[in-house]
């Protein structure tokens, strides 16, 4: 008999939105199109959103749900109850009756406004607009055939994953989508695994589905083999995931278990898995996707809301790391052959200093309100960080002359260009703390894109010239008294902490889901310790 070979698709881990396991048969949905009709009723439609209006009073009066997914009802309903909106719909009704096209044209004038704001969280709204939209007019949509499937569609709308949340869904996979939708902050609320930037899935449908969404797989058609195997990860899997919730709680002594986050979303995510403070926030989210760059006053709330969220512990934000594959509309970079060892991080922001400043002020700002520090992106020599104090110098005397409140706060480098490793003594004196990322450390010293599958074996994260330059950095850093972090994919490798703690890392910072299992690690280490005496 003929062996079945399986496919696998190979998924880059930035494609995975919500971490976790799934196996089932897998379900496309295909969206009815509303242009099918050619008119909806004015009254329908207010029937339509009094029926969505007492579903979502239930999901924010319902305190066992997630307190995303209250914050995402109320969101809607605000937007439900908005009189611009049946302004426009009553305006545009003729005898009580709208053209679909008159309902779309309002739906996208809606979205345009959106838009036009430049304001990535305000934009995030557009998917909350399209959700409204269709809801009103499909708001009998039924789901009940996807119980227990892996289901795939070209997008999911936050109403979606409440109610697959329902039918326990083994995992979502979609064409569209981002980490910072409505849609994806949910699927992480609810713990569903969901996997994003895919291609159709439709051929395969009916077919059983093994979705890895930790480290970056989809098989299709498993042989029984393999399906044995996959059932016995994802038990596996589950059990742990039950049993170590508990250590997220734990505190210790000697070391930090903080979170990486993207968004402001996260804050509270992480927070619930038991973060010590924030080890890496990165700011992008803030800056790229738009027209112009974000005010003083924008990024000033968001990290305001952070460091409150958080205080006493610390919030490391990170300074704006753009250039390499991460570009902005309205800050045109020159092409260059090999970007990532171009213009990025502190050399851009040195660069364009009007938006270095802006950043800082807003940063300063924020300081005044809980334990901030600031973490500096691609340093290469002594002068980067020199010059930026001269910045930040300059800012903090602006600031005051205005009579502005600023607090304290500390100032770390990320330690990821291999030129630190031997400048480190240089740099320390002007520093608080050092963190070391991994990913662009490895990626360096081995020369190798780790998105490049061509050259995946050279990228190695675990290779001993990884600890080895760990063990020099911390070595150099504890001569200054200065603590080390990591933030990289090698302090969520739950066998390498015990290689880590050994060489004085005081703080990892992992995301949010890997807490548990990194403080898991760190007690099972500390009990070894003890028993052995």
């Amino acid at each position: 008999m003929e062996k079945k070979a399986n496919r696998v698709l190979q998924i880059p881990k930035n494609n995975i939105v919500s971490e976790g396991y799934g196996l089932g048969k897998l379900r496309v949905i295909r969206r009815k199109r509303i242009t099918e009709k050619q008119f909806i009723s004015l009254e329908d439609l207010k029937l339509a959103a009094k029926t969505i209006s007492l579903e979502l009073d239930k999901i924010i009066r319902d305190i066992s749900l997630p307190e995303e997914v209250r914050e995402i009802s109320q969101v809607h309903k605000l937007l439900l109850e908005d009189p611009f909106l049946w302004k426009k719909l009553e305006d545009a009704s003729v005898d009580g009756k709208i053209k679909i096209e008159d309902y779309e044209h309002i739906r996208d004038e809606i979205i345009s406004l959106l838009l036009s704001t430049g304001n990535p969280l305000i934009q995030e709204r557009v998917d909350d607009i399209k959700d409204l939209f269709r809801n009103l007019l499909e708001s009998s949509e039924r789901f009940d055939d996807l119980k227990d499937s892996v289901v795939y569609s070209e997008e999911f709308f936050p109403s979606d994953i409440i109610k697959l949340s329902t039918l326990g869904v083994k995992a979502l996979l979609s064409a569209r989508g981002s980490h910072t939708t409505h849609a994806a902050i949910l699927a992480r609320a609810f713990e569903i695994p969901h996997i994003i930037r895919l291609s159709d899935l439709s051929e395969y449908e009916g077919k059983t589905v093994f979705v890895d969404a930790v480290n970056g797989m989809i098989v299709i058609d498993p042989d029984d083999t393999s399906l044995q195997e996959f059932k016995k990860i994802i038990q596996k899997y589950t059990i742990e995931k039950e049993e170590i919730e508990k250590y997220g709680k734990l505190k210790f002594e000697n070391v930090k278990v903080m979170a990486n986050i993207g968004v402001p979303q996260e804050i509270e995510i992480a927070k619930k898995k038991g973060a010590d403070g924030i080890g890496l926030f990165r700011t992008e989210f803030l800056f790229v996707g738009r027209d112009n760059p974000p005010s003083e006053e924008e990024q000033y709330l968001v990290y305001k809301k952070a460091i409150e969220t958080f205080y006493p512990e610390e919030v490391v934000i990170r300074l704006l790391d753009v250039g390499g594959d991460k570009k902005l509309e309205y800050l045109p970079i020159e092409s260059r052959e090999n970007p990532f060892l171009g213009l990025r991080g502190i050399r851009l922001l040195l660069k364009h200093k009007e938006i270095l400043k802006t950043q800082l002020r807003a940063l300063l700002r924020a300081s005044a309100h809980g334990n901030l520090s600031i973490l500096v992106p691609m340093v290469t020599l002594p002068e980067d960080v020199k010059e930026l104090l001269e910045v930040i110098q300059e800012t903090k005397e602006e600031l005051l002359t205005e009579g502005k409140e600023i607090g304290s706060f500390k100032l770390g480098i990320m330690v990821e260009v291999p030129s630190v490793i031997w400048l480190i003594d240089e740099i320390a004196p002007y520093i608080d703390f050092v963190s070391i990322g991994t990913n662009d450390l490895t990626q360096y010293i081995f020369a190798a894109d780790r998105n490049d599958p061509l050259v995946a074996r050279y990228y190695q994260d675990e290779h001993k010239v990884i600890f080895e330059i760990i063990a020099t950095i911390t070595k150099k850093a504890k001569n200054f008294n200065l603590p080390v972090s990591v933030c990289g994919e090698l302090a969520g490798k739950e066998n390498a902490v015990d290689k880590l703690l050994q060489l004085g890392v005081s703080k990892l910072s992992v995301s949010s889901f890997s807490i548990p299992f990194i403080k898991k690690r760190i007690y099972e280490i500390q009990e070894k310790i003890k028993h052995e005496g």
